[in-house]
């Protein structure tokens, strides 16, 4: 399924960018979430967010909420979902005392009612993820996060079992299952490098494997997608201008994109790229491209937007 990573260019701007690859018919679009937004979690129970969130997201039919697949918030952090599965935890039933939470509705409190990812950070022991299907989705599905902020600092949330943490992602990348540590692991081992830890040497490897021409890893299995996005990503030659860097990551993102088979669009298991966006979080400029036209929309969280809009907001994809 999904592909995501964090970059910083040579002139120190900073990016996140991923594939949407999800198994629904659903439309995804740019959403907009004001400040002191009420919405309803799965569990039945209201939040209020304290800042202002754009990303890509969908409505869902039938109580109040929007199911943001990612975002940025006004402060600047970034958080997006990935499939986790076979991997996660999650707690039978809420708990007295805690933050319960469904998993899918993990990124509009950790954007909505946090400005820093220490916050997010800090507040995490204080959540129970509870297994709830969200709204009429048929699953509840296994996730795990990555968070990004202006420092260049990428975090990754895994529910495996016990109070939540978050760890330091060196590699700047996260696809779908196994655990990072497990995609670390196989980075190395493909480059030839000693250890399971993202280091020095792997960064080296990296550039002189992409430079020697030889093909990347190919097809649709999350370890071979990690592959070959932080091969590109810390191989390529670095990006500096902030239109070239935008190109150059959807350039990248393009490469790991998953087809869309129309015969099969009904099928439950019919994994496709519904769109590709590069967040700009210096900016909050959100960069979108849906597979139905294939066209940029970019849209970007302005102050004024943040202080003065009441509402939700969904964009056309067209």
């Amino acid at each position: 399924m999904c592909t995501s990573l964090t970059y910083t260019s040579a002139a120190n701007h900073h990016f996140f960018a991923r594939t949407m690859d999800f198994p629904t018919t659903t439309p995804w679009r740019p959403v907009f979430l004001p400040r002191h937004y009420q919405w309803q979690t799965a569990l039945n129970t209201t939040r209020t967010t304290r800042y202002a969130i754009l990303g890509g997201g969908r409505p869902a039919s039938d109580f109040s909420a929007y199911l943001m697949a990612d975002g940025i918030n006004e402060s600047g952090i970034t958080c997006a979902e990935l499939y986790l599965p076979g991997a996660v935890d999650y707690a039978d039933d809420p708990v007295t005392g805690q933050i319960n939470l469904t998993p899918q509705d993990f990124i509009n409190w950790a954007l909505g009612e946090h400005a820093t990812l220490a916050a997010i950070v800090a507040d995490l022991p204080r959540v129970t993820l509870v297994s709830r299907k969200w709204g009429q989705d048929r699953y509840v599905y296994p996730f795990h996060w990555i968070l990004s902020d202006r420092s260049g600092q990428t975090l990754v949330i895994e529910p495996t079992g016990g109070p939540l943490t978050a760890q330091r992602d060196p590699a700047d990348v996260l696809t779908n299952t196994p655990v990072l540590a497990t995609h670390l692991k196989n980075l190395n081992d493909f480059l030839g490098v000693a250890g399971t830890e993202f280091i020095g040497e792997t960064v080296t490897a990296a550039q002189h494997y992409l430079a020697s021409g030889a093909p990347l890893p190919t097809g649709t299995v999350p370890t071979r997608r990690f592959m070959s996005t932080a091969i590109r990503r810390w191989g390529a030659f670095p990006l500096a201008a902030v239109d070239e860097t935008v190109t150059g990551i959807f350039h990248w993102l393009a490469a790991v994109v998953l087809p869309y088979d129309a015969t099969r669009r009904h099928q439950g298991n019919h994994n496709y790229t519904h769109y590709r966006a590069v967040i700009d979080l210096d900016t909050l400029t959100y960069n979108f491209i849906p597979r139905t036209t294939h066209r940029l929309q970019q849209i970007t969280l302005t102050s004024e937007m943040a202080a003065h809009r009441r509402f939700p907001h969904t964009y056309s994809a067209d």
